[in-house]
């Protein structure tokens, strides 16, 4: 005969799950079967506190990248970029605290000379985009980050496997 396997009453599997133990089965043969109902345990307190933790983790790396994602759009991610983005912020910083050179020469802004000779342009022209540029990062860096840290806060204020995932879930990230 099959056995059909059932538990003791619904239960909320938030909190609790189907014990290892059941009553005696019974058979039922207008079915064809053999009843066997499981009895109903609470899940450990410590269990579902181990299940949130890693369920928060999982979903903060999971919007870290989506924030990484979002940043990646803007930007160009590949090793050794940050730094040479870096450069040209302090090549610019020096041009802004010249005050704007309209005559800015390539021997003092090497990065932005290179730029300005592939493009037929002045270095001052070139550092004035990378201005533009900057600032417009800002705006746009500022929010994606904002959002990251918003949303994994309500992921770490989340008591629930679903509001941990709505919270996740809430993501709204700019797109260029």
């Amino acid at each position: 005969m099959e056995i059909f396997e059932t538990t003791a009453r619904a239960f909320d599997a938030r909190y609790e799950r189907q014990a290892a133990t059941h009553q005696p089965d019974i058979e039922e043969p207008e079915y064809g079967r053999i009843k066997r109902v499981w009895d109903v345990e609470p899940i450990p307190p410590e269990e579902i506190a181990a299940i949130l933790t890693a369920a928060r983790a999982a979903a903060v790396a999971a919007n870290n990248t989506a924030a990484g994602n979002a940043r990646e759009a803007y930007l160009t991610a590949v090793p050794g970029q940050a730094t040479t983005y870096a450069a040209k912020q302090a090549e610019t910083q020096r041009w802004i605290e010249a005050g704007r050179l309209a005559n800015a020469a390539a021997a003092t802004y090497p990065w932005a000379g290179d730029r300005a000779d592939l493009r037929a342009v002045t270095v001052s022209a070139v550092l004035a985009e990378w201005e533009a540029v900057t600032a417009a990062w800002e705006v746009v860096g500022r929010r994606i980050e904002r959002e990251r840290e918003r949303v994994n806060e309500a992921i770490g204020a989340a008591d629930t496997l679903e509001a941990i995932q709505a919270a996740r879930d809430s993501a709204a990230y700019p797109a260029p």
